[in-house]
């Protein structure tokens, strides 16, 4: 299990992730629990279902490796001949400035979610991909005793050219296989990709991200998520910056 923190405008609120069940906490405006595999009721909290693909690391690596997509076992060979370095890295500011780009260019809100350099130097796992010594892409990931978890993947692949953009895709590919070595060789059991979309709605960009995660094998399972709020400030902010979102990034980026 790990517990994080973090700050909605002055609001403090708790996200606890891996536990198997929710719990009340005390001293914040609000508790959120993510990845959470147990489906329960508890009396003030509001569930939602998240689907979600995960790799199960307790495989050999070989076979997590040939589980892959054919392309994808290729990419990973083509980025690592082409000289591509993949970092378990502290290069958060440049990370976080790389992520910030990479949602003005995809048109998506510039707010962090409290996710700030702070956030992730004190909970975050990264990992970055270099060409010729320059930052192209990350992941963040957060990780417990027996979990890691995908939160944030950014890139410069709008800003480059299409030599240095395939570049940046087979670098994306290497970077997955990199953090799933690093967690198989910590003894962690799964590698949680972030989400997996399984809406009704046609939504082309969601659906791109599934294609990509689809290539790395995994299973898609059913997770839950449980909030409670503790102030009814917070819940009335909450609320009102989400119908604001709405309005001006639409519904699927709220």
């Amino acid at each position: 299990m790990l517990e994080t923190e973090r700050k909605a405008y002055f609001f403090k609120i708790k996200e606890i992730w891996f536990s198997d069940s929710p719990f009340d906490v005390k001293g914040y405006d609000g508790v959120i629990f993510r990845e959470c595999k147990n489906n329960v009721n508890v009396p003030g909290f509001h569930k939602e279902e998240f689907t979600t693909l995960v790799i199960d690391l307790t495989q050999e690596l070989d076979q997590i490796f040939m589980e892959m997509s054919a392309s994808y076992r290729k990419a990973i060979r083509r980025a690592e001949k082409n000289g591509i370095v993949v970092k378990n890295s502290n290069n958060y500011g440049i990370f976080y400035d790389i992520n910030q780009r990479f949602r003005k260019q995809k048109k998506l809100s510039s707010y962090d979610g409290g996710v700030d350099v702070n956030y992730m130097e004190k909970y975050g796992t990264l990992f970055t991909a270099e060409i010729e010594g320059e930052v192209v892409a990350g992941y963040l990931d957060l990780e417990d005793e027996k979990n890691i978890r995908g939160l944030i993947g950014a890139s410069l692949r709008f800003e480059a050219d299409k030599d240095k953009m395939r570049l940046i895709a087979d670098a994306n590919k290497l970077m997955t296989w990199e953090e799933i070595k690093y967690a198989k060789n910590k003894g962690l059991t799964e590698y949680d990709m972030g989400g997996y979309y399984t809406g009704t709605e046609k939504d082309e960009e969601k659906e791109r991200i599934n294609y990509f995660k689809q290539g790395f094998g995994g299973k898609v399972v059913t997770h839950y998520i449980y909030q409670k709020d503790y102030s009814i400030a917070y819940k009335i902010a909450k609320n009102t910056h989400k119908i604001i979102q709405q309005m001006k990034y639409g519904k699927q980026h709220a």
